[in-house]
């Protein structure tokens, strides 16, 4: 029991970036929530290890634990950030000062779509709600709606719901995001509609209503460059997002797999602090083959494609396509030949190694 509560313990790492955020707005040193995402995070395999092949069979105060800890994030995070952006104004921060924090804010962004991705599976349509709202506050309201749409659409490359294997992350991104764009909130499109709507438009409507208070939050407490500044942490957010839809599913399309793409199969990694602290968005695999399953339950598939790094680290080798496919082909190969046999990558120092060929 204890063992299972130290285990659980380990999620609450989701609350390390707001905290980050505000103490390094707090201490003067706004760049400190970035710096440690680039620096440490890798390197925290080394300390915490893999984590378990198979998910633990939760004790039910355990697992109740584990269930209620995001509904906390929507309120943590607004409070984190409009904090941290009320210290920084109070500071008279150079324009330094403002990149790091903005790097800083545009992390915990990002991080918090992790908490988003958990509540809008959810069944209680509260929780689900909160999540879409949250989506918004973070920058990217279109978030639930894309990402729902996503799982209806298995291995879909020719509608960037995942990336071709020859196509870069720009071209995706690109792609994908001027595709959601027109779906959902172009001319005609469901969001703008009158009378009755279904549910999921109500859900984008209300995240949006985050994405706007947020920015009237950031006017109201820093002026215009507080609007632009929350401006263009939403664009990096709609762009980061892209990113990790690239890292989870590149080359796992139906133009390469074609017919074997099945439920829309994901690249899992199993380092244990990754797990944590994204809510086991890094278990992608069975997550499409069972998308209501809570995170705290899904577990790593035995035939998954696994990534050699850790999501940070192929964040940044994605953005040059040429180091990406030197990255990542080796690994694809490899589960070609042994889909039974997956290979991770191990307790390297940073989370990083190749398969040998």
């Amino acid at each position: 029991m204890v063992r299972q509560w130290m285990n659980a313990a380990g999620y609450l790492a989701i609350y390390l970036m707001p905290a980050l955020l505000l103490a390094g707005a707090y201490a003067g040193r706004p760049w400190l929530a970035f710096g440690v995402v680039v620096l440490v995070f890798s390197l925290l395999r080394l300390v915490f290890g893999a984590m378990l092949p198979r998910a633990p069979e939760w004790h039910e105060a355990v697992a109740t634990f584990l269930d209620r800890l995001p509904l906390g994030y929507p309120v943590v995070f607004p409070v984190a950030v409009l904090g941290s952006l009320w210290s920084m104004v109070a500071s008279a921060p150079t324009f330094a000062d403002w990149l790091g924090y903005g790097l800083s804010l545009w992390m915990t962004a990002l991080f918090g779509t992790c908490v988003v991705h958990e509540l809008i599976h959810r069944r209680d349509p509260v929780q689900a709600m909160t999540g879409h709202v949250l989506a918004g506050m973070c920058g990217h309201p279109l978030l639930g709606a894309e990402h729902l749409a996503h799982h209806a659409r298995h291995g879909d490359a020719e509608r960037a719901e995942v990336p071709r294997r020859r196509e870069s992350v720009w071209e995706f991104a690109v792609r994908r995001l001027s595709r959601i764009a027109r779906e959902f909130a172009g001319p005609g499109a469901g969001l703008w509609a009158r009378g009755p709507v279904p549910a999921t438009v109500v859900r984008a409507r209300w995240a949006f209503a985050g994405t706007g208070v947020t920015a009237i939050a950031f006017a109201a407490v820093a002026g215009w460059q507080g609007a632009l500044l929350f401006g263009l942490v939403a664009i990096g957010v709609s762009f980061g997002v892209q990113i990790i839809t690239y890292i989870q599913h590149w080359a796992l399309g139906d133009d390469s797999l074609g017919d074997a793409v099945g439920y829309g199969r994901g690249w899992d990694d199993d380092c244990q602090f990754q797990a944590w602290i994204t809510l086991n968005i890094s278990l992608h695999d069975e997550h499409h083959l069972e998308p209501r399953l809570p995170y705290y339950r899904l577990q790593l598939a035995p035939d998954s494609p696994r990534l050699p790094a850790g999501y940070v680290m192929l964040m940044f080798l994605a953005l040059v396509p040429s180091i990406w496919r030197r990255a990542m082909e080796p690994a694809l190969t490899r589960w070609f030949e042994q889909p039974a046999e997956p290979m991770s990558a191990g307790r390297r120092l940073t989370c990083f190694g190749l398969p040998a060929h």
